[in-house]
């Protein structure tokens, strides 16, 4: 018994502990053996913390989820255990407090699973295509990545075994050609010699496992003699399981599940779902009764059903199918936030393309909503909303009315051989069924509350509703890595507007929200309070290995699922000291570099981290990857800590008794030198190397005056900050008056102190200044960003300051995920795409850096993947330039240049309060939007009242600022104001011609005038662009959405394959940069 009689204690070593039905010894249902037999787990307060131990006692790496609800399949015997909580850090599960044994009110549907990353890491295997999971490239899943397996060495019998394993037959065979296309890496493994007796392929030998274990083109492919289900397109459905075929109840037996069986089948879409034995009775088992699929699974096996094995059903009651064909054709939706919003793609004749915009509308997108199993049509867009799309226009003209059950079943429906369309009018959908997350309420992006769109409406989630395994699954959509911790109470701020009364009931091993099954929970007890925040790591292990204990080594981290090295470029002890307090282990007495406990092998991370010391976890620091130059396993970070446990010691500070004259070069009675380091920072420019300088003192920040402050004082304040040299001294409160003390006055650094309190100053407090001279500091390496166009701050060309010097960005791997991270940053939307022609033009050197590769979970553009940092990383073609989803917009006119102002911000739109409203802040917004000069600023909701947030009130616009946003105003989101009270804004909309002009074409052979022939009319325009990326940009802008659409169509006119030579009236509005004939 325990010492408090309350609670028990298990004493348990691995061999009495087991994984069960998972797939391998590192994944499955938890099993106990006690008093003889082996029993489960039940779920009820089962997390990751308790699988953690489960994890690290049966020696399979760390817990990646703790799956409950019999994620794989209800056990057998004695409930052994119920309400373990364990902390995570317990050596086993026999340390962890429970309810006791056997006492629990638990059925075995409630029992728990654990999903470990490996032993020493889980495998799992599969074929790869797109017609059959028995059928493919092969493919094996360790170290927590998929990768490919090499053919060297391989035959049949291999093949068999993997068959086998996969319950697609007993033989199969190898192909030899390139058939289900190239893998790409890791490439695993290579020389797989199986022996007819071998179960798994994991008991058969081969040489180590290797990342690059083979080249390009060595990759196995097999083929499977027997197949999940049976090879014809109708008939009745028989699926392979336990080694033998069995049949599948017709109970609950839909045209969703039969949609799965025929994309299975490679046979195109469900044509009837039938039952009674449809097709004759079959034989043997029946495996599944009550099967629920979605319609989007990828195999049968993979839908919710009840027990394999366990029905109440006959064989006259057999399940069937009637599939379209082999050769029907596909749909999907694609570049959008889920499965149910995205650019319409069909593939025809092995290829995928697109649906023209023309005549699109919500009747055709509500036929591919239903189609794809995702609800109702929310919108219908046009002009390429999602991005312009690649192959084939494959579909020109639809005319459906909204209840057929696939899009090729609408009236005017014909393959597309001309391409009619350009791909900038591609037509998207989003669907009700749409659901994408967002995390809110924090700068840092994988951090916040949870808020879910449903359709077009975002909304809140209650914190009963979300569980770790939800938690898991939002972060890797978000591509943020693991998840850390899950918290209720809205302790991310309260949301508005909705809280979903959904609870996402996740396994944890979804790829998105919308794939988690979920229930409606309207009781009614769920607000604001309640609101549920997530925190996300990209950073899921840390480590020190090779050192003579646990508390010194070289340092490792894991990022999602790949342990390495860290470089130990820029590593100290500010670092190393936040490190060990993380790891438990006191302070940090030092953090050599040079491979100090080794070189270790593999990846060498290199994250800078910025850390002040005091922070308790490495996440909490800021960091940048941009330009870091690779990093040898020669040069990697190590620490060592004191090892006691203890909190690390303070940032030495300074005070009046331990700063002593500075000697000679000093002044007199006052000049003053600190024998240790204090705590500096520049605040208000931006970034952490630019800004005013301020120094805490006397458990006070405070400022320096800039009485005799010049570029050596600042030389050692960038020096301090580790922020390279001194670019520019700025005083006169450059970056604004600080607060508090003025600490420093006439500072006369030499430039080559270690830190600030070695300059000899006039003492501290003592000065004759004001808050308005405030010295400030900007260091080479303090990174800005920017568009250049002249027309908006949200579109143009990219640029970033780097080393005291704007220059160009190159768009080589540049994709719309590096866009999106660069338009957030910019405050520009959540959106942008790259923009491929050189509408906003070229340049000048230096162009700093290439190959940019963010990922969706990136706060700023420097936590993004990239080449070092080069004057000459590309040329001038290869220039990137953007444009984002703008962060303003006028709402209640019929024109985009007058209305409500409303502003993009915290993931939503919302209004501004006419407190203040003048002519200077509806100049900004007029400029912003591309429409001139302000006419009129309106209050009173001149333009009806708006919805959602009020982000803005009593802005103070001088009129000459870039952005709304850039403008003084109170704090976003609070104001006193109601929608009553919007503001507005009249700009001058663009002058219209006075008659409708001619579109005149010409021959590609004559340039003569006597060639132009008018062909058709077209409606007024008087700003003309001679790019089709540029009409999207401005004519969007201006209106003119009409443009692309002509542009288009012009193709497809006899002659007119050449320049519109004039589109009638004068060019009296062209904006710089835009030509005056197509």
């Amino acid at each position: 018994p325990c010492p408090d009689g309350s609670r028990h204690l298990i004493q348990l070593s691995g061999r009495w502990l087991r994984l069960a039905d998972g797939g391998g010894s590192c994944a499955g249902r938890v099993e106990i053996f006690y008093n003889g037999t082996w029993g489960t787990v039940c779920d009820d307060g089962w997390d990751v913390s308790d699988a953690q131990v489960v994890c690290r006692q049966l020696g399979c790496g760390v817990a990646v989820s703790a799956p409950g609800a019999a994620r794989f399949g209800p056990g057998e015997g004695p409930i052994w255990l119920d309400e373990l909580r364990c902390s995570g850090n317990e050596s086993h599960l026999g340390r962890c407090p429970s309810g006791g044994w056997g006492r629990h009110d638990c059925r075995h549907k409630e029992d728990a699973g654990a999903i470990c990353s490996g032993k020493p890491q889980f495998l799992d295997l599969r074929l790869v295509s797109k017609t059959s999971p028995c059928a493919g490239r092969l493919e094996v899943l360790y170290n927590g990545t998929w990768g490919v397996v090499c053919i060297n060495s391989m035959r049949e019998v291999t093949a068999g075994v993997i068959c086998r394993q996969l319950g697609c037959g007993d033989s199969g065979n190898i192909v030899t050609s390139d058939i289900y296309g190239k893998g790409s890496k890791p490439r695993w493994v290579d020389k797989i010699e199986c022996r007819a007796g071998d179960p798994t392929l994991w008991e058969c030998p081969s040489d180590p496992w290797n990342e690059e274990s083979c080249s390009e083109g060595e990759e196995a492919q097999i083929e499977c003699a027997g197949d999940s289900l049976d090879n014809d397109c109708s008939g009745r459905v028989e699926v392979w399981h336990n080694g033998t075929w069995g049949t599948v109840c017709d109970d609950s037996w839909d045209l969703r599940n039969a949609e799965v069986v025929c994309r299975q089948l490679g046979c195109g879409s469900a044509v009837a779902a039938l039952g009674g034995a449809a097709y004759g009775p079959g034989t043997g088992p029946i495996w599944l009764d009550e099967v629920a699929c979605r319609g989007r699974e990828a195999s049968l096996l993979d839908c919710p059903a009840g027990p394999r094995g366990q029905s109440d059903c006959g064989h006259k009651e057999d399940a069937a199918v009637n599939c379209s064909g082999a050769l029907a054709d596909e749909l999907r939706l694609a570049n959008g936030e889920s499965p149910c919003e995205g650019r319409v793609e069909l593939e025809h004749n092995g290829q995928w393309g697109t649906v023209c915009d023309s005549n699109w509308d919500t009747d055709d997108a509500a036929v591919v909503c239903r189609q794809l199993g995702c609800g109702t049509v929310v919108s219908a867009s046009h002009g390429a909303k999602y991005g312009p799309g690649s192959g084939r226009v494959w579909v020109y003209y639809l005319f459906c009315q909204g209840e057929e059950e696939a899009l090729w079943n609408c009236e005017g429906f014909e393959w597309n051989p001309y391409d009619q369309c350009l791909h900038t009018e591609d037509a998207g959908v989003r669907c009700s069924e749409h659901r994408h997350p967002r995390l809110v309420g924090l700068p840092r992006l994988c951090a916040g509350r949870v808020e879910v769109t449903h359709g077009d409406t975002w909304g809140t989630v209650c914190d009963s509703h979300f569980s770790l395994n939800a938690a898991a699954v939002l972060c890797r959509e978000l591509q943020c890595g693991v998840a850390i911790s899950v918290l209720g109470g809205a302790q991310f701020g309260e949301g508005q507007d909705r809280v979903w009364d959904e609870d996402f009931q996740c396994a944890g091993n979804e790829s998105h929200l919308s794939f988690c099954p979920k229930q409606s929970q309207q009781n009614g007890t769920c607000n604001h309070h309640r609101d549920v925040g997530v925190v996300c790591s990209r950073f899921t292990g840390l480590r020190l290995v090779n050192g003579s204990s646990r508390c010194e080594g070289r340092v490792e981290l894991q990022m999602v699922g790949s342990w390495g090295s860290l470089c130990a470029d820029r590593w100290d002890l500010a670092d190393a000291n936040v490190l060990c307090h993380q790891l438990d282990c006191g302070f940090a007495m030092s953090a050599p570099g040079g491979a100090e406990f080794g070189e270790g092998n593999g990846k060498v991370w290199t994250e800078t981290f910025y850390c002040s010391g005091s922070e308790t976890n490495l996440n909490d620091c800021p960091v940048t990857v941009l330009g870091a130059p690779p990093c040898s396993h020669g040069n990697v970070a190590a620490v060592i800590c004191t090892g006691n446990g203890t909190r690390p010691s303070p940032s030495p500070q300074c005070n009046v008794s331990t700063w002593e004259p500075a000697g000679p070069g000093g002044p007199q009675g006052g000049a003053a030198e600190c024998t240790g380091e204090s705590p500096l920072r520049l605040a208000d420019g931006g970034g952490r190397c630019a800004g005013r300088v301020e120094i805490f003192y006397n458990g006070t920040w405070g400022t320096v005056c800039d009485d005799g402050w010049d570029v050596s004082d600042a030389q050692v304040v960038c020096r301090q900050l580790g922020c390279g040299v001194a670019v520019n001294a700025p005083g006169a409160a450059r970056f604004g008056p600080g607060e508090g003390p003025v600490w420093l006055d006439e500072l006369r650094c030499s430039g080559n102190e270690s830190h600030l309190g070695r300059c000899p100053s006039g003492g501290w407090g003592r000065h004759d200044c004001r808050h308005k001279e405030d010295a400030g500091a900007f260091c080479s390496e303090f990174l800005d960003l920017r568009l250049v166009s002249g027309i908006s701050p949200c579109a143009g060309r990219l640029e970033i300051l780097y080393n005291g010097t704007w220059g160009g960005v190159c768009s080589n791997s540049m994709l719309d995920i590096t866009a999106g991270v660069i338009c957030r940053q910019l405050g520009c939307g959540d959106r942008g795409t790259t923009v491929t022609s050189d509408i906003y033009g070229k340049g000048s050197k230096p162009r700093w850096v290439d190959k940019i590769e963010c990922r969706a979970g990136d706060p700023t553009l420097w936590e993004c993947p990239s080449d070092p940092w080069n004057e000459e990383s590309c040329s001038d073609e290869e220039e990137a330039q953007i444009e984002c989803r703008l962060s303003i917009r006028v709402k209640g006119s019929d024109n985009d240049c007058s209305g409500r102002v409303e502003v993009w911000h915290n993931g939503t739109w919302g209004t501004v309060c006419d407190d203040s409203w003048d002519l200077r802040n509806a100049e900004v917004v007029c400029r912003q939007l591309g429409c001139g000069s302000a006419v009129a600023a309106l209050g009173g909701a001149a333009y009806g009242p708006g919805t959602g947030p009020i982000w803005l009130d009593e802005v103070a616009c001088r009129g000459r600022e870039a952005s709304l946003l850039d403008c003084p105003a109170g704090p976003r989101g609070q104001s006193d104001c109601g929608h009553k009270e919007d503001a507005a804004v009249n700009c001058p909309a663009p002058p219209q011609p006075e008659a409708p002009p001619s579109v005149h074409c010409r021959s590609p052979g004559n340039h003569g005038h006597n060639a132009v022939q008018p062909r058709l009319l077209v409606p007024p325009l008087t700003v003309l662009v001679t790019e089709p990326s540029a009409v999207t940009h401005r004519a969007a802008s201006l209106g003119f959405r009409w443009l692309s659409t002509l542009m288009g169509r012009l193709r497809g006119v006899d002659g007119c394959w050449g320049p519109v030579l004039g589109m009638g009236g004068t060019d009296r509005t062209r904006e710089p940069g835009l030509s005056s004939g197509i």
